[in-house]
């Protein structure tokens, strides 16, 4: 009888991590969502819309999708992230992106409790979001986004930028610092970076290192 009990307990605990778990992730944003819970996106590197969630690149290595999920789940956030199609349009994307956000605000969810996570081809997107929504309360974090194109394209619009903006790249990287792109913010928006000096290129978004995801998290709660 005890060992019966005893396994009752597991298979109740298990069941109960599971379905915590399953409430800190989705493909999309829940039907009933919590206004006390932070709600995160996060937009994946262009490798992975182009080989799917195992993308291996024969340069910086296994793109380690999943664990980076992981990660951010145990910081306690719902992440909110899918893999996009392979000819995904990204400024299409960003509408749709935008749609989600906006229906989290009109359920109650402060727009503080929504951050934006986006990595190289995810950070393009997040930017495209960010000129669309009008709103500078929601955070996003560009990780290896500034390439020269990036800096040429999105100079042009930096003044329609709306949000609270962190840069994050590695030293070693050809994707390097944002600055320029954000020197004519308006109003309340604003732009903190972080350089790394990892010496691993643009492979340090590859994997869910400390050396990106501790500052990420403590400029979330700060």
């Amino acid at each position: 009888m005890k060992i019966y009990f005893l396994f009752l307990v597991f298979c109740f605990g298990a069941f109960w991590l599971l379905e915590v778990k399953a409430q800190s992730f989705s493909s999309s944003i829940p039907d009933q969502p919590d206004s006390n819970i932070r709600y995160l996106f996060y937009l994946h590197g262009g490798i992975v819309q182009e080989q799917g969630p195992n993308a291996v690149s024969p340069y910086y290595g296994e793109y380690a999708y999943q664990a980076i999920l992981d990660t951010l789940v145990g910081r306690g956030f719902h992440v909110v992230s899918e893999v996009r199609p392979k000819d995904t349009d990204e400024k299409v994307y960003a509408v749709k992106l935008n749609n989600q956000i906006d229906t989290l605000i009109q359920q109650g969810v402060p727009d503080t409790n929504i951050i934006v996570v986006g990595a190289s081809l995810g950070a393009y997107i997040a930017l495209e979001s960010s000129i669309l929504n009008n709103n500078e309360n929601i955070r996003f974090v560009l990780l290896g986004l500034c390439s020269a194109y990036a800096l040429e394209y999105f100079q042009s619009f930096q003044r329609d930028f709306s949000g609270k903006f962190l840069s994050i790249y590695e030293s070693s990287d050809s994707k390097g610092s944002c600055q320029r792109i954000f020197e004519g913010l308006q109003g309340h928006s604003s732009f903190q970076e972080i350089k790394l000096d990892m010496g691993i290129d643009h492979a340090f978004l590859y994997k869910p290192y400390p050396d990106w995801v501790n500052p990420l998290v403590f400029w979330i709660e700060e």
